[in-house]
């Protein structure tokens, strides 16, 4: 799954065990530059532009995965 990879590099956390309600905040390794990172890889990666209210909008995993899908990828 792509969005586990991006999280990973991002965050340095395995997805695979985390359910969609966790929060970003909560991982160990997040800041304001690597959420921002984090964002620059998803929006390269699934091919889209994320608007500033669905950035400020991605708060857990599952508002992530809401979103990415919203915009016609599969995540």
């Amino acid at each position: 799954m792509k969005l586990d990879n991006v999280i990973k590099e991002s965050f340095n956390v395995d997805l695979s065990d985390q359910k969609d309600d966790v929060r970003l905040m909560s991982f160990a390794e997040w800041d304001s530059l690597s959420h921002m990172f984090f964002i620059t890889k998803l929006e390269e990666t699934y091919s889209i532009e994320l608007t500033g209210d669905e950035i400020a909008d991605m708060q857990t995993i599952g508002d992530i995965k809401r979103i990415i899908t919203s915009k016609g990828k599969e995540v």
